[in-house]
């Protein structure tokens, strides 16, 4: 009998071969006749208890099979963004949480220390994902006019392994990205300005917008291209306060007593809504001086930072997405050497690798590798919403990226996977799933000195998670 088990084997492997291949063709016929792992293993108890390296054999096919339905499962699963099957199964699982000391806040950002601790950036919780209206009405909805809460203040904590504060040094900004050299100094950035720590803590240099020097004509020609924005932004938001004017007017013309709850909870929406748009096209029309102004500190605002021995990276916006500034260490010789990249929400990730820039470029759902002198050298990624093994799912992924062992990278998506690729883009493995809302936001993630350790930020909740490696 154990010899007429040997076909369906095959024909079991090949079906699942065909479905990790991606053919699709016919999946409704496979789907009712492909064998199933417990099919096969039942069959397979029927064969006796035989000894021979042929059952022993049949035995492997099957529990691999089992193994293989399973990663489909978990792959399916994944790609809809339920990443729970990958937390007991990846090499990485999560055992715990560094938080951040009593009144420091939330945990902003962080970087891992070669001794194996991290260094962490503290403050005032930050709010992630594109603004709509209907978020502006949930926060009108939450105001209550109390008195406000003093927020945190900014810091730089180093702490150890174990999240133990070691030592702090206060920060003039919100951090938004951290970074650790060669040499053990801390870059900080934040806004528009760039703070140096020894690895002791002590501020080294401080520098306002070194990338963002402008001679007098291009300062015009910025502040002209900016009034021109600011004339299209006001026509977009006069047409969206007719479209939300005509709905409110639509309702109010409903006799109240013939009003749906609905329709009472959508005009309740549309009044507040419309009331907030005139104000916020009053305030702009009565000071586009001021719009001028507010683009001129988003063009100078940096939101990450990477350095080599000799170099700082700096990612700032440009008119259109993000460019990369290259400058010395002492902040000389600022130079745009990368632009056109394209990040959601904020998000533009850019880690020194080797002698190379590697930069998770989300909204292209692909990473992209430079010299330092902005020559482009490689891209790798593409997107699927299908299978987390054949590219970045999501709107914008991959998110965040730090080196990983023996050459290779780690890229993690903010649904919480954590990838693994050699160094010529192909897919090694998934070797972690922090549990995290998914949504875009900032993912950053570490790789400890002895690749025991993988860390994942929790911006949401402002804490890191910890995951170790299993044997």
């Amino acid at each position: 009998m154990s010899r007429m088990l040997s076909p369906w084997l095959a024909v079991a492997a090949l079906l699942v071969s065909g479905s990790v291949r991606g053919d699709d063709s016919d999946a409704a016929t496979l789907s009712t006749t492909r064998p199933t792992a417990l099919s096969l293993e039942s069959a397979d108890e029927t064969a006796g208890e035989s000894d021979s390296a042929e059952a022993a054999e049949q035995r492997r096919l099957v529990e691999e099979l089992r193994e293989q339905q399973a990663a489909e499962r978990r792959n399916e699963d994944a790609a809809r963004g339920d990443t729970s099957g990958f937390r007991n199964t990846a090499p990485f699982r999560e055992v715990r949480s560094i938080e951040p000391p009593g009144g420091a806040g939330q945990i902003l950002a962080f970087h891992t220390l070669a001794d194996g601790g991290l260094v962490i950036a503290t403050g005032a919780g930050q709010r992630y994902g594109a603004g709509t209206l209907a978020d502006a009405v949930v926060l009108l909805l939450r105001s209550t006019g109390g008195k406000p809460k003093s927020k945190p203040t900014n810091q730089l904590i180093w702490v150890d392994a174990s999240g133990a504060q070691r030592q702090a040094a206060p920060l003039p900004f919100a951090c938004k990205g951290v970074t650790v050299a060669p040499d053990g100094a801390v870059i900080a950035v934040g806004d528009d300005r760039v703070v140096v720590f020894s690895p002791e803590g002590e501020q080294l240099a401080e520098a306002t917008a070194p990338h963002f020097q402008l001679t007098d004509e291009e300062r015009a020609t910025f502040e002209a291209e900016s009034a021109e924005q600011h004339r299209e932004m006001l026509e977009i938001r006069q047409q969206q306060l007719k479209q939300y004017t005509a709905v409110k007017d639509a309702i109010e013309a409903i006799p109240e007593e013939e009003r749906t709850a609905r329709q009472q909870r959508e005009l309740t929406t549309a009044v507040m809504v419309v009331k907030s748009m005139e104000e916020s096209i009053q305030r702009h029309e009565a000071s586009p001086e001021q719009w001028i102004a507010g683009q001129l500190a988003s063009a100078r605002s940096i939101h990450r930072v990477a350095a080599s021995r000799d170099l700082l990276f700096l990612v700032a916006r440009e008119p259109t997405g993000y460019g990369v500034w290259r400058c010395g260490r002492d902040f000389s010789a600022p130079e745009k050497i990368i632009s056109g990249l394209s990040g959601c929400c904020g998000q533009m990730d850019v880690q020194v690798v080797g002698n190379e820039l590697v930069i998770a470029e989300n909204s292209r759902h692909r990473v992209a590798i430079y010299a330092f002198d902005g020559e482009p050298l490689q891209t790798f990624g593409q997107a699927s919403r299908t299978d987390v093994r054949k590219g970045f799912g999501g709107c914008c992924n991959p998110m965040n990226a730090c080196p990983g062992p023996d050459g290779t990278l780690l890229l993690s998506e903010s649904s919480g996977l954590v990838k693994q690729f050699a160094p010529d883009g192909t897919l090694l493995e998934i070797v972690g799933a922090a549990d995290v809302p998914s949504g875009c936001k900032n993912s950053s993630i570490g790789l400890s000195t002895d690749g025991r350790t993988l860390y994942y930020l929790d911006i949401q909740k402002g804490r890191v998670l910890v995951l170790e490696k299993k044997s």
